[in-house]
């Protein structure tokens, strides 16, 4: 079976340019702002000017010091992101311009960019049947390549899908309060493991799934043809029109994309649905704008 081949160097140097740009395109401050906005202790007194808020006064500081004082705050402390990115076959995947491991990859590499250059430290998980990469959080634009040569590395995506083993061994090694973004298709998911591991996990650590679909996982065409259809996990192959099972399919994927966003949404997380043929930048930016009206 043949393997589809990428220029590594090249695609790394061109999510490198790629992260630059959306990092200045208000990415960083919705992310900060989302994620750090309300987390801020004393630090101490300043003298007042002209530019300041007239509301951050401390009168009863100025009095003793006969002077016109002003609070100042820190935040709290710099946070730790993960991402858990899913590898497995189905990422492969893709009819318009990137599959959704490329899209994965890019829309990863900009929030790293954005973290580290931030002072946040950042980590990277990539699974499909087992844990294939792990790069727990750190700061620094050694960790940042380490993510990106990692992300664009083809030889670590195929495979089946199992996402509770991953899930389990993070929520037991990610410090407390941890930003987790699970990024994947959500497709092959069974049972109802992976939810219970979902809920631990939304206990301990600051929850997102992002799912990411290409526009044919979710409509089928509606002239009618042949096509061969083949199991990412195994052999089975079959041969469907897809005008005839266009209606039970898109109702079914419909239901299902409804039921995963509403498991995290009651799990305590946040959910995010975003399609390969839209930038994922506005999505982003509205997400963290919604997490603010939210929690601050």
């Amino acid at each position: 079976m043949k393997k589809l081949k990428l220029d590594i160097k090249d695609l790394a140097n061109r999510l490198d340019i790629t992260t630059k740009k959306y990092f200045n395109s208000n990415l960083a401050g919705n992310y900060k702002t989302a994620y750090k906005g309300a987390g801020l202790e004393f630090y101490g007194y300043r003298k007042y000017t002209t530019n300041d808020d007239v509301s951050k006064i401390d009168w009863k500081a100025s009095v003793r010091s006969n002077d016109m004082l002003v609070r100042e705050f820190i935040e709290e402390r710099n946070l730790n992101l993960f991402f858990l990115v899913d590898a497995s076959s189905t990422m492969l995947f893709g009819t318009k311009n990137k599959i959704k491991a490329q899209y994965a990859a890019e829309l990863v590499a900009s929030m790293s960019y954005a973290v580290i250059h931030s002072s946040d430290a950042v980590g990277l998980g990539m699974f499909n049947k087992t844990l294939i990469k792990n790069f727990l959080p750190a700061s620094g634009d050694k960790q940042y390549y380490n993510i990106l040569q990692s992300l664009v590395d083809l030889n670590l995506y195929g495979n089946g899908f199992d996402i509770v083993k991953p899930l389990k061994y993070y929520t037991n090694r990610l410090p407390r309060g941890s930003l987790f973004f699970i990024v994947s298709d959500f497709i092959g998911l069974r049972g109802n493991e992976w939810i219970r591991a979902l809920n631990v996990a939304c206990k301990k650590l600051d929850v997102t799934g992002i799912m990411i679909r290409d526009v044919r996982d979710r409509t089928l065409p509606d002239e009618y043809s042949e096509i061969v259809l083949e199991s990412p996990e195994d052999s089975r192959r079959r041969v469907v029109n897809p005008a005839a099972i266009k209606h039970a399919y898109e109702s079914y994927v419909k239901k299902e994309e409804a039921r995963i966003s509403e498991i995290f949404f009651q799990s305590g997380g946040e959910f995010q649905l975003l399609t390969t043929d839209v930038d994922f930048v506005i999505p982003l930016i509205k997400m963290f704008k919604r997490r603010v009206l939210k929690y601050h």
